[in-house]
């Protein structure tokens, strides 16, 4: 049940639709559809940061924490700093749909058309080839595992070979969005036709989770990835990850049901809690040892599309497709 509102935070007017949200220190930074990126703490001033011609479409932490790594569908990979900089780390003359970063590794990874490039130390270091293009990028909590998704399945690789072949994942079908489990065992994707499908490593064991309503696009472990939350549905579906089959034949947790569907899911950092957003513009957070809940944020004009929390686990930023933020202390 729902326990309480939120009563102290921050409301920010983004200007535009978030397409995902990240910590820096203690500040939240906004990646944005009309390529900035704003970037606000707690209290005090809200920077503006010019950094695409065109809408931001993936971003990540850089490796070293203290920036932003930003693909845009100018073709550019840039490097932003909260103060303000910009710097371009590559031009690749295609959408930058994808990216992901590593702090353990120092890599990031762009998903460009069907090529993955590596850079390490801001500069390219290699590139795997895929038979069709990207639909997800994901790394182990390691940062040495790499999988992309495409048409069919998905490829494995150790991240740091440059020759590596890779390893087939093989599944019938299109492969959207991916995440791996942070100890590398596991890697799920969401499909085409409204179902995830998985893989248990290294045996490669399809695993299949069906039954939603429309499309997985957002997933998140919970710190010993015993759990795996995933959007999609009128209540975050949280499947078990324990055992040597995971969710096989187990039911999954269906935390916060609401008439909208959940587009947004954010494990916290260190607590079996799950920040859940929705399709109207609501937002709310679950406690799984009691089932307690509190609303972060009424409905709005847009769905939820960027949950992240601070690295204490004591704030929330999100933002939604109608250009609504906050900050929550939570």
């Amino acid at each position: 049940m729902t326990a309480q509102v939120y009563e102290t935070g921050r409301r920010l007017a983004l200007g535009a639709a978030a397409t995902s949200a990240h910590w820096i220190g203690e500040e939240a930074c906004f990646a944005l559809g009309d390529g900035t990126v704003l970037c606000a703490a707690r209290e005090g001033e809200v920077r503006r940061i010019a950094t695409h011609d065109g809408v931001i479409l993936s971003a990540a932490i850089h490796p070293d924490g203290k920036r932003l790594v930003t693909g845009g569908d100018d073709g550019r990979l840039n490097v932003v700093t909260p103060d303000g900089a910009v710097a371009t780390l590559a031009e690749l003359r295609k959408w930058v749909d994808h990216v992901v970063s590593a702090s353990a590794t120092g890599v990031v990874v762009a998903g460009v058309g069907k090529e993955a490039i590596v850079f390490r130390g801001d500069k390219e270091s290699h590139r795997y080839a895929h038979p069709t293009s990207i639909g997800g990028l994901a790394l182990d909590a390691k940062g040495r595992r790499l999988v992309a998704t495409h048409y069919n399945g998905a490829t494995l690789r150790y991240v740091l070979t440059a020759d590596d072949k890779g390893s087939a994942l093989n599944w019938a079908g299109s492969h959207l969005a991916v995440t791996m489990s942070p100890d590398a065992d596991y890697v799920v994707t969401g499909m085409q036709e409204n179902a995830l499908h998985g893989w248990r490593l290294p045996d490669k064991t399809d695993l299949r989770m069906d039954g939603y309503p429309s499309k997985t696009r957002s997933f998140s472990w919970d710190k010993r990835g015993r759990w795996l939350a995933t959007s999609g549905a009128n209540s975050a579906i949280v499947w078990p990850f324990v055992g040597k089959l995971g969710p096989q034949s187990k039911a999954p947790l269906q935390p916060g049901e609401r008439e909208a569907l959940v587009s947004a899911v954010a494990f916290h950092p260190t607590e079996e809690i799950l920040a859940i957003g929705y399709a109207d513009g609501a937002a709310m957070i679950v406690r799984f040892s009691d089932s307690m809940g509190m609303e972060l944020d009424e409905p709005g004009e847009g769905a939820v599309t960027a949950l992240a929390w601070s690295p204490d686990g004591k704030r929330i930023a999100l933002g939604d497709e109608a250009g609504r933020g906050a900050i929550v202390d939570v």
